[in-house]
């Protein structure tokens, strides 16, 4: 038998969290230095331009990178909170 403590959840699963966050982190900078803008101008540019299939899939990306990120930092402000239930 293997006993776990509730400190070494937690421990665990912040540092989960904090490892998905750098992952899309580092995703979102990578598309930032690709288009040389903020998610933004980006948008702005996008809906300015002709139907660029490239440009559309890199938006989608970028939007579900960005929504995650902020599920993820969520996530970890709520471990810091010590807003947590182990079930």
């Amino acid at each position: 038998m293997i006993i776990v403590s509730k400190e070494e959840l937690v421990a665990f699963k912040k540092l989960d969290l904090l490892y998905k966050a750098n992952l899309l982190k580092e995703q979102l900078e990578k598309l930032e230095r690709k288009h040389d803008c903020s998610l933004e101008q980006f948008i702005t540019l996008v809906n300015d331009s002709d139907e660029d299939y490239q440009l559309w899939d890199d938006l989608i990306e970028w939007e579900a990178c960005q929504s995650a990120f902020a599920e993820v930092s969520s996530l970890v402000e709520r471990i810091n909170a010590e807003d947590i239930e182990v079930r």
